[in-house]
């Protein structure tokens, strides 16, 4: 088919190998970073919101706080690199104390605050963008080449 000069059928197979490129043919490194880039923005929130509700005055020199010790690892929780970004305590003892805190136990009340910050729409929506920002740049880098 062709359509003022131009070969519709070669168009649309660029434009199909194109988006091709740039979506489904990720590779899981790919995936990682631009799963970084939000974890990082949940990684903040969650800092933010565990020192408002669970940062304590305790001096702790081996375990330090939990506030201060949450990463993002470039895996899912089995340590595979599959395009996954963990958020979260990699210390046992302060995952542990945390999802006690979140999820409650005899005797105290579970404040859900994990719970809430992976639920609440406006942080997803901050994480959406900040992994939409690094696909595009992703997106920008392929065009140039």
């Amino acid at each position: 088919m062709v359509n003022n000069g131009i070969d519709m059928s070669d168009f649309l197979q660029k434009w199909l190998d194109q988006v091709k490129m740039v979506s489904t043919e990720l590779t899981p490194t790919e995936q990682e970073k631009i799963a970084l880039a939000g974890g990082k923005v949940f990684q903040e929130k969650l800092e933010k919101v565990n020192r408002e509700k669970h940062y304590s005055h305790h001096n702790d020199k081996v375990y330090g706080h939990a506030a201060d010790h949450i990463d993002v690892m470039n895996s899912d929780v089995d340590g595979e690199h599959n395009g996954s970004v963990t958020v979260g305590w990699q210390n046992r003892y302060h995952a542990m104390n945390m999802m006690r805190l979140n999820d409650g136990y005899k005797g105290y009340q579970a404040d859900h605050f994990v719970t809430n910050i992976v639920q609440d729409r406006e942080i997803q929506a901050q994480v959406l963008k900040a992994e939409s920002d690094e696909y595009q740049k992703m997106l920008d880098k392929a065009g140039d080449e």
